[in-house]
Parts: structure tokens; sequence; C-alpha cells
């Protein structure tokens, strides 16, 4: 049947699965015969699970086991991708194998249509309409960017420099004619430098364009073949071409030196218009006009996304599925429900917030609203209004008015230390108007978050008086607010970045490592000299003592100070060494300070930092503002702001909430599958806060007490996983409950007392529904709640998944065993080693990715993907090798199933040691898989359930071939079955086929998890690696050697039935200890990281050393010991005996003709003491699991030891052991033998290896075992030697 190598079987060093089938994608066929004879066998497959309605699935009864797996229902803006499916196989996966577990499984699947995107996307194509044409638009060429080598440099040759730029995607139906090329010049505006044909292969353009001396910046004109033209390119990065190595004597580029440039301003690259995006996804151009109404979308894109779960083999129960947003009634009705609870539960509240916010939009920007910037918060500062004292020419006009520089803090409390103030001399920095008198001057970013808060005016447009360059304000005398200096000064940080904070950085060297360096750096005349730094403005301010803090055992008066000395910190551009001590001065400062200055002396840091902020603000010193943490982008292409807003939102982070789902998330009942996920959670828990959940507009449930807004998308799914429960009941027959559903229930029979009634054990409600009908409902609803797993990609941990728990925890709160079971998050997914990009050809949809390698190929390579919070990878020859591999299978099977040309014994399944052995290996595998399963490990699944199940009967039919005989049918058949059921969780249409050729009845994904024949003997498992694994592999390996000089013929085994009298006593030693406890039988991983096992095993190391009987064998003593722990924790204490836990004679006996087979000679074999005339010093180094192989013929023949021991036989003249150059390795090799290849006379591998050593003496203390071995050698005679 064959079988494919993993990475953890070729570690292992099993040659046995080296030769096997993995084709690479060079190998990948022409034909596509295999994938659509796999899609055939998969359009089968599907009718066959449609007719019989497996994955439809309705309450049981109370006895009955179950399993409800939910993922988060995609957003339908789009098809759905091959990231989905990556996240998406984790559910379906575990939905098949607790099927195969007896347990009624219910898997719904609901698609997302709520928010934003869906808007925002039909506004854009509206506008790209309204700016471009309409339906075929007239768009501009991308914007040109210059091609740089591979250190991000832009070569410049005598031609100029390369660029490229990306054609217009639609030019109104008309051709190109060609491209025009044009420079700026000095006044702003542009001339044409070159003129371009139009490629006639897609792409981008790629040509050569003239530079100018200084910055070159280029644009791009493309004339169509009627003579009009496209809209003109956005301008190219601005390049600089000054970087060009000189020629100092003429100020031109060096002769021979290539002429570089660089990029000095960076802008984006080219945003893809909306009509672009829904072309790719293969759109009618003519039919693209109606995706302006956003609820065409609703229409469009759902279907699709069912049918390709269909065609991937989802085993979703449909009959449930649903999109969302008041489009649906039903799910409407549920969401305003939900709402309420909350609201009841008070839980929801409402007034002015600090709130991500779309400008464009008008609206808040929540996570799902977002382009860029999912996670990111509005981040609280205190800004400290320092005074401009002096005011420089620049600002004369604002004279007579009281003017602020405002810096960015989150340490108000360390004020009172400030020296001076920080400024970015090439920052643009505006003087915006905050009332009649006063000025504030911050960065433009800064001013546009605060006119959003009320703190600037106009709303969304601060008054802007003039702008300033910060190098016009150096020197200028300010003054810190509670600073013990009257006045500082203004100087300049080169580091300050102008799209974080206002721009204005306050400076306490005392404290801040940062701050400390480069103010350091200003005592350095000649660095204030390359600043235009006065000393005055530096060197009369000392630094100021603000915070006592305990570091290397002493109390540091001024920690920055300490920690800059500490790490030899030599200027302000020693950033890794400045990290390290800004992570030790805040954090300990944070935690263990004490206030050493200011009105808050004696106070701890932590509860200053507060009272410290409360009373600047108080006395008019600074007030609060917020920002992004980061950068935010709306869907509708804005940069948000932080804005305060009128808004309902939810109370995350109430205390007695926030209890209730810490309490569940480390409780028993709650699993996470890993330690890691259950930190994320935790960290999540930590810091999410109120969160605004209604908007102004957008899709979406109206918000029932105040229906001006509408809820938002995060917050409508929270708890829909319960409106699965009885969707089907209600809207059955379409998706967005148009025709309603089997209940035949109108929406507005859907009342708060029937919610109530199926959710809550409400009271029966008055209302038109059948009575049998409401109990059936809350029959289903009982009967599947809780959910037991919920998969999902790690993103939605910061918000969907900790918001679910919250509001399950206040809608069920009297009831916290209906609260979610367990959550189970990956990492993202790349393709092929690189993140998913449409540039880069790795990017496909669900569809696309199955159209190429079938379903069931790409479910190989996802379950191949890996299943932490770390990014996964989607390896399309994964996927290739499965396509490649499934139909061979398929062809194998039938042979097999029919008796083909491999007729198979009916006799009986245990009669002799390899039947035995594959039994063992079936159930080993089988129980490996099961417990991959159920953690959800599905890489290792993937290994155990096929590569190395396939595997294992490769090599019982291989031993089988090797020995004439006929495999076991009852095996063979146990076989055959069992890899159908382990597999299709995996694999569900290629085993449902091959469970039709076995002739089995129903369906195999109805099948249950095969029960082991017997229970796993390690013994066995033992056996069949000595066998088939480790004796072949040594013995090819030492046969490769012994092969030099020609092939020999035959090949001598010998087996010892007893260890060498020292390893003898060792193990001895090690039985008493484990039977006193005292052994630590822990696996070599666990030994590293366990602390008391290694202390342990260090106890019984010097036990063993002190035995006088072991220390001549000292250096090979620690080695074994190991050895022997780790085969005892393994295989447990019969690993500590002294004879072999097996009959070795009897096994390798039994199994000759396959050593004959492998080795591809006559083999012989017997007991030590049983060594032929000549072989008795050959074979001193057997001992029990190792034995020894002489080879004969040929050149004359080698010996070798099994598992690696270098021991040769008699060479005629020559040996066949590689000669060993470095002493260590040879004093090593000779520390336990008296020759060099044991034995106890000398060999040709004696004179080879005094040949080679090096000339001089031998150092006795260094190399004590080469030093005895030549003394002894040397005073041979040149006869005695010829005769070796």
């Amino acid at each position: 049947v064959g079988s494919w190598p993993h990475s953890a079987d070729v570690e292992r060093g099993r040659p046995w699965l080296h030769r096997a089938f993995f084709p690479s994608m060079a190998e990948a066929p022409k034909s596509t015969a295999r994938r659509d004879g796999l899609q055939a066998i998969e359009a089968e497959v599907q009718k066959k699970w449609d007719e019989m309605k497996v994955f439809e699935c309705d309450a049981g009864e109370a006895s009955d086991e179950k399993f409800m797996v939910t993922f988060p229902y995609p957003y339908m803006n789009g098809m759905l991708h091959i990231g989905h499916a990556y996240s998406l196989t984790k559910a379906v996966f575990a939905a098949h194998f607790n099927r195969l577990l007896g347990k009624k499984v219910l898997f719904p699947f609901g698609f997302h249509c709520t928010g934003m995107p869906i808007q925002a996307a039909a506004n854009k194509l509206t506008r790209d309409y309204a700016v471009y044409g309409k339906p075929y638009p007239t768009f501009p060429p991308g914007r040109p960017q210059p091609l740089t080598n591979k250190d991000d440099l832009i070569e410049i040759t005598d031609d100029g420099v390369s660029l490229s730029f990306k054609p217009p995607s639609c030019t109104g139906k008309r051709g190109i004619k060609a491209h025009h090329v044009f420079l700026k010049v000095d006044d702003g505006t542009f001339k044409e430098v070159v003129s371009v044909e139009h490629p006639d292969a897609p792409g981008k353009v790629s040509f050569k364009a003239p530079v100018a001396d200084g910055k070159c910046v280029y644009m791009i004109r493309t004339e169509l073949a009627d003579g009009s033209y496209c809209p003109d390119s956005k301008e190219s990065d601005e390049v600089s071409i000054d970087a060009a190595p000189k020629d100092k004597s003429k100020g031109k580029p060096a002769p021979g030196k290539p002429k570089v440039a660089k990029k000095i301003l960076a802008k984006t690259g080219d945003a893809a218009f909306q009509w672009e995006i829904l072309h790719s996804m293969g759109i009618p151009i003519d039919d693209m006009p109606a995706f302006c109404d956003p609820l065409h979308w609703l229409q469009h894109f759902p279907p699709l996304g069912e049918r390709d779960l269909k065609r991937f083999g989802a085993p979703v129960d449909f009959r449930r599925s649903f999109i969302t947003t008041s489009v649906n009634p039903y799910y409407d009705s549920f969401v305003r429900w939900q709402f309420g609870k909350l609201k009841k539960g008070e839980k929801i509240g409402f007034g002015k917030r600090p709130t991500i916010y779309s400008e464009i939009d008008g609206q808040a920007c929540m996570d799902h609203d977002r382009a860029e910037g999912e996670g990111v918060g509005p981040q609280e500062y205190t800004a400290i209004k320092i005074e401009l004292v002096e005011v420089p020419p620049a600002m004369s006009n604002l004279k007579g008015k009281k003017i602020f520089l405002l810096a960015a803090t989150l340490r108000a409390e360390t004020m009172p230390g400030q020296t001076n103030c920080w400024i970015l001399p090439q920052g643009k920095y505006g003087c915006f108007k905050a009332d009649a008198d006063t000025v504030y001057v911050c960065s433009h970013r800064a001013a546009r978050n605060m006119s959003f808060q009320d703190i600037l005016t106009p709303w969304g447009k601060p008054d802007c008086l003039q702008d300033v360059m910060g190098k016009d304000l150096m020197g200028c005398k300010v003054r810190c607010p509670t600073s013990k200096y009257d006045v500082c000064h203004l100087l300049p940080l080169l580091t300050i970045k102008m799209d974080k904070g206002t721009g204005i950085v306050t400076s306490v060297p005392s404290d801040s490592p940062d701050d400390y360096a480069a103010f350091m750096d200003l005592m350095k005349p000649g660095k204030r000299e390359h600043h235009g730094i006065k000393a005055e403005w530096v060197e009369p301010f000392e630094l100021i003592p603000i915070i006592d803090v305990e570091i290397d055992g002493e109390i540091r008066t001024m920690a920055a100070q300490y920690m800059c000395e500490k790490l030899g910190v030599q200027s302000q551009n020693d950033m890794v060494k400045l990290l390290e001590a800004h992570d030790v001065c805040y954090k300990l400062g944070f935690d263990k300070g004490i206030m050493s200055a200011g009105p808050f002396k004696g106070q701890p840091v932590k509860k200053a930092k507060l009272d410290a902020r409360a009373q600047m603000v108080k006395d008019s010193q600074a007030f609060i503002y917020s920002e992004p943490e980061k950068k935010i982008v709306s869907r509708s292409g804005d940069e948000c702001v932080v804005a305060s807003i009128d808004q309902w939102y939810l109370k995350y982070g109430e205390e007695g909430w926030k209890n209730q789902v810490e309490n569940h998330l480390n409780g028993d009942s709650f699993v996470t599958y890993n330690a890691r996920i259950k930190e994320s959670f935790q960290d999540a828990l930590s810091w999410l806060k109120e969160w605004a959940c209604s908007r102004s507009f957008g899709l979406g449930t109206r918000v029932p007490w105040d229906e001006k807004f509408v809820i938002e998308s995060l917050s409508d799914s929270t708890v829909y996983m319960a409106y699965y429960t009885v969707a089907h009941f209600l809207q059955d027959k379409a998706l967005d409950g148009s025709k309603g559903g089997s209940g035949n229930i109108k929406p507005e029979q859907m009342t708060e007392d029937v919610w109530d009634y199926i959710y809550l054990k409400g009271q029966m409600p008055k209302t038109d529904i059948p009575k049998s009908l409401l109990e059936e409902m809350r029959k289903e609803f009982r009967f599947w709640y809780p959910m037991d797993l919920r998969v999902s990609g790690k993103d939605l941990i910061q918000n969907h998944l900790t918001m679910s728990l919250y509001n399950h925890a206040c809608v069920w709160e009297d009831e916290p065993e209906l609260w979610p079971r367990g959550f189970f998050c990956n990492g993202h997914t790349m393709v092929n080693n690189e993140k998913m990009s449409k540039s880069k050809g790795n990017f496909f949809t669900l569809a696309d990715i199955i159209q190429k390698h079938s379903a069931d190929a790409v479910r190989f390579a996802c379950a191949n993907c890996g299943d932490t919070l770390e990014d996964g990878n989607f390896e399309e020859p994964v996927a290739t090798g499965a396509l490649l591999k499934m139909p061979v299978f398929i062809e194998a099977m039938k042979a097999l199933i029919t008796g083909g040309d491999e007729p198979l014994d009916i006799g009986k399944e245990d009669s002799t040691f390899l039947d035995r052995w594959f039994a063992n290996e079936l159930n080993r595998l089988t129980s490996e898989s099961k417990h991959h399963y159920a953690t959800m490990y599905y890489r290792e699944a993937l290994r155990t359930s096929w590569f190395e199940f396939c595997a294992s009967f490769d090599q019982y039919r291989d031993v089988c071939k090797a020995g004439k005989r006929k495999m076991n049918k009852t095996l063979v058949m146990r076989y055959l079955e069992w890899q159908m059921i382990i597999l299709s969780p995996i694999a569900p249409h290629f085993c449902e086929h091959g469970w039709g050729l076995l002739n089995k009845s129903g369906s195999v994904l109805n099948a249950r998890w095969p029960e082991l024949t017997k229970p796993v003997d390690a013994l066995i498992v033992s056996q069949g690696e000595y066998m088939f694994d480790k004796v072949p592999h040594d013995f090819i390996k030492l046969l490769e050697k012994a092969s030099k000089g020609g092939k020999p013929t035959s090949a001598t085994v010998y087996v010892a039935l007893k260890y060498p009298d020292w390893k003898v006593t060792v193990l001895s030693k090690l039985r008493e200890l484990h039977d006193k406890k005292q052994l630590p039988l822990v696996s070599p991983d666990e030994m590293k990281s366990n602390a008391e096992a290694k202390a342990q095993w260090t106890v019984v190391m010097m036990g063993l050393m002190q035995d006088p009987s072991l220390k001549p064998f000292a250096k090979l003593l620690g080695p074994f010991a190991a050895f022997t722990r780790d085969e005892a924790a393994q295989l447990g204490a019969s690993a500590l005996s002294a004879q072999a836990p097996f009959d070795e004679l009897a096994l390798l006996m039994e199994n000759v003709d396959y050593l004959k087979d492998k080795l591809g000679m006559d083999v012989d074999i017997f007991l030590a003491e049983q060594a032929k005339t000549g072989h008795a010093d050959l074979v001193s180094n057997a001992q029990p699991s190792k034995p020894v192989v002489v080879y004969a013929g040929a050149s004359g023949g080698g010996a070798g030891a099994g598992s690696g021991a270098a021991v040769k036989g008699k060479t005629n003249g020559s040996s066949s052991v590689p000669l060993i150059k470095d002493l260590r390795a040879l004093n090593d090799h000779l520390s336990t033998r008296s020759y060099f290849e044991g034995g106890g006379v000398p060999t040709a591998a004696d004179a080879g290896q005094l040949a080679q050593l090096p000339k001089g003496a031998i150092n006795a203390e260094q190399y004590p075992h080469v030093a005895r071995w030549h003394r002894h050698v040397v005073h041979f005679s040149p006869e005695q030697k010829s005769k070796w």
C-alpha cells in the first residue's frame, strides 16, 4: 500500500521509511487524472451523505453523550479562503472524532454580516464608480516604486534608476498606448522624462528613468488608444542620490563605485480599489454595480460559503445556518432578547466614553470595522502643560498669549525630576488655539485627537494658528511644572516620533535611562556643538533624585544613572542596553519604588502615580487625553482617532462580573487545551474594559431601547451559539429567514417570554406557538448546551471569545453549567512558508485550493499545519503528496480485498512474532491516534493514523515477502478497516470510499472507534524496533563500511546473553535504587526541567562513581546509566535486568530471512559463546540487545557490532574501519580496548592508525589511553606488523 516518511520518523532513524514515496512539487503529475478521480469520489460521497442526512442531528435522550462544536461565523464580505480552512479544520476534525466515539454531534455554521466591513466595501465601490466611471472605470496606474537590492539600496546606472508600477486594472474598455514618466522639478511641477511602451505580458511595468541631483520624485500618466489619458498615478517615494560614494577631489561618484540612492520618505503602497477586489473574486464586471447596495452582499456571498463548505466535506448541519443583521428577523429578535438581558443585568451603561472613532464613518470603529489595528485600544496620557517662557522669533505673532508645550507622559509622578524638555529639531509642530488667550503646541496628530475629545475646538478640526519647526524652539526657556528649577530649556532628541504622543517629551534623567543617556550626551562639548546647544542650557542642571528603589541588593536614589553605568551605556545609540535598563528601572520603580521628592514624598510609586496625576490636573498643570495605542485604519480608509462620544457600552472589567468569568476560566469544567491559550485569556481579562457596543449606522440590529443606535458586530456575536440549537425550527428554508422554518413560527411570535421559556426555564408563555413545539425547542437547547468546544484563531481571544464568556455569565448567571466548556485557539497560517499574499501568488480561496488539490488533499495539508498558537504553515507539497498517494492506496486496497496478485493466509492471526508485532502496532497506533485526536494535536494524529499506520503495514508486507510467506488475512482486513476509521476525521471522502470497497454498511463517519484487540505490549514494541529497525539499520551501516574493498558475500551474527561484569554491577545498583524508589524514571525531556529528578539523579551518579570496581569505566558509566534509566522510564523495570528482556536469539532466527533480504547475502546466527574460529576476539563487544555481525567474502570481510559499536574483524592486510584523526576521539575509542579493533591481537587497523598519528610526543595526561596503546604497538617489529 505504501507510506510516506514523516520528519519524526527520519529523526528516529527508521531506514525502512526513507525509501517511501513523498513527491516534491517538482514531481507533481502533469496529468490531472488522479485529482479528477478524487474529486469524482468526493462528489459521489457528498451525494451519499446528503441522501443519508448524515450531518443532521437532533436532540437525543438525556442519557446520550453529546458534543457541540462551533466556529466563529466568518464575515461575508468575500469568499472563504485557506486561512478559514486552517482554523475550521480544528472544529471539523473534532466533530468527526467525537462522532466516532459514539456521541451525538452537532456542528452548526452561520455567516456574519453585521457591522461596517460590508457597508464600507459598498461605499468604496460607490466612490470608485463616482470618480472613475461605471461599470468599466478608468483607473490610474499604480504608484511608481524604485527597485531596490538586497540591502534596500536603489542602484543607479548610467541609464538611470529602475522603477516599476502596476498598470491600470481597467481603462474603460480602451486599450493602452503608452505610459509617460514624469519627474518633479524645482517649482513643484512635473516634466516628462521618458515614454514606456505597454508590455504584452501581464504584471507590473518596469522601466529606467533618468535621475537628477538631490531628491527625485516620479509620476506616471497612462495614454489610452483613443488619445485620452487615465488619471495620474500617485507620486513615488522621494529618492535621494546623495548617498552615492563621492570622489573627494571632484565631488563626483567615486570611480568604479556603484552609484546608489535611498528612500527618504516612505509612502504606502498601492491600495486596491474595491472594484479590483471584486474582480479578483471572479465577479463579472457587468454584475458589479449591484454590490453598491450592501444588502446584495448578504444575498451573494453566504450561499457561496455554504457551497464551499459542502465541497470541503465540513460536517455541518446546514438546517441551522443563518445570516446576521436585521435582514434576518429571527436572529434580529434573538439579539434584541440577548441585549435586553444584558440591560436588565445592569451590564450596559451610557455616556461619553473615549472610543476609537472613524471620522469618515462618523461613528465608533470597533475591531471588526478595521482594516488595520484590530485589538488596539485607546491609550490614556497625561498632557503636561510646559509653559514657554521665552517666545522665539518664529512665534513672534503669538506674543502676549499664554503658550504651553504639551508633553504626553504616562509617568506624572516623576515630573518633580525634570531638568529640561525634549523636542524634535526636524519636527513640524502646530500652535493651536485653546481659548482666546491660550495656545497649545504639539504634533498635528495629537491635536486632531484632542479636538475629538473637546479639548481643542472645533470638533475634528482644531484651530491651528501657525506651524513651527522644532529647531526654531531649540534652547528656549520653559517652566516645567513641579520641577525644582524655575526655568529649563528645550533640547534636541532625535528619537522622538511625531506619530506617537504629542512630539514633545518630558525629561527626567534620574529615573529614565533614555533621558539620562541623551542628557549625558549633551554634556559633551562636541555633541553640543553639533546640535548648536549652549553649555548653559545643560551644565547647570544637576540630576534630581525622585525615587528610591532597591536594585541589586541596595537602595538606588538615581536608578537610571546606576543602570546605565552598570550596563556600560556609552550614548543614546546603545538601544539594546537602554531597553534593558528601561525595563529594570520602570518595573522595579513601579513595584517597589518610594517617592523621595515632590508633594508625594514617602508614598509608594504605585499610589503616587494616580495621586500626582490627579493633583496636576486639579492645579491646571496637566489634563487627560487619549489617542490610539497604535495606528488604526477603518475599512473606509481613514486613520482613526480617539473621540469622546455618547454611546452605549458593556461594562466588561466590572469586578463582580470579571470574577465570575475568571473563576470559570480557572475551574475544572473549562478546557483550553494548552497553557499558552489559558495565559492569553488571563491577559485579555486583565485589560478588557468598557466596550462600546453601539454605533450610529451600519448593518445590524437596533438597540432595543434606543433605536437610533445599531449594535456593533462583536457585541451581537457572543451567545449566538445558543441560537443554533433552535434555528432549524425558525428558518431552515432560507439563510435570511425570509421563508421561515419547519416550525412554521413567525418572527413576531418570538417574544421575550418565548425566548425566556426556551433558554431560561421561564414560564410557558401566552403564545400561538404549539406547546409541544416550544417544549421540543427547549429540549434542543437543554440537550446541546453547554457548547463543548469553540475553535478560533488566536486574534479573537482578546475580544470575541472573552466577551462570549462574559455574556454567558450574565445571561445564564444562575446556571454556570451552561457556560462554554472549552476553547481551542490556533495561530494564523502561512502558505508555503510565506505570509499569504496575492502578489506572491499564494493566496487561495477555499474553492480555488480544493479545485487545485481536492478536498481531502487540502485537509491533509491543514492537519499538517500545526496545532499551537504559533503560526502554522500550509504546505502545498503535502497536499500534492496526498493527491498522488490516495489513488494508489485505493487501487492497492482493491487488490488486497480481491486477493489479486497477493493472496492472503487465512490461518491464525498470532502464529508468528511478525503477526503478533503487526497486531500490536495496529493497537498501539490506534491508541496513540485516539489520544492525539482527543487533545487536538492533529499533526500528530496525521502522523500516527496515516504515515506510521501505513508504514507498519509496509513493514509487515516486506518481512512476509522476504520470508516468502503470505500475510494474514484477518490482520490485513483489520488494518484496512481501522485505517478507514481512524483517518476519516482528516480524509472522510477517501475513507468513505474505502468503507464502501470493504462492503461495510452505512457511513464510515458513523462507525465506532476501534476497540483494541489486546492492551498494547511495550515488550513487543521494543522487539519490533530491535528486529525491524535497529538491527538492520546498524548492520547496513557497517556493511557499507565493509564493502569499500568489495561487497562481502556472507554475514555471521553473534548474540550475547549477558553484559560485561561492570555493566552487570551498574544494573544491579540501579535495580536496588529502583526498589527503594530512589531512581528517577522520567522522560529525557522531563529530566531537563524537573529539578527534583535532576538532583536525585546526581545522587545516583555520585554513588556509582564511588564504586572502585567501576572507576576504570568512568567515561562510559554516565552514558550507559542514563541510557538504561531512559529505557526503564519507557519500558518499565524490566529494562534494568542484566539479561535481554526477550529471547534475542529466537527472534533473530525466526526473522533471519528478513535480514538476508536486507543485507543481500546469507546470514548465520550464533550465540557469542559459539564464535567460530578466528571470530572470538571480534565478538567480544557483543552484549544483550547489541549483537555483532562479521562479514566475510570478497575483500576478506569485516565485522561490526550492532548499535554502532566500532568493532571490525580481520581484513587480510587492510582495514575497513575509518581511521580516527582527532586524538580526543581516539582516546575515547581506546578507553575500552587494547587494540584498535578490539580483541586480543593487533590488526592492520592498528598499523594504519599508528601511521596516522601526528608526529611528536603524546600528552599522556591529556590522552592516557592513546599514550598507553602507542607505547605498546611501537615495540612490534616491522616483520610482526606485516603479519597484522
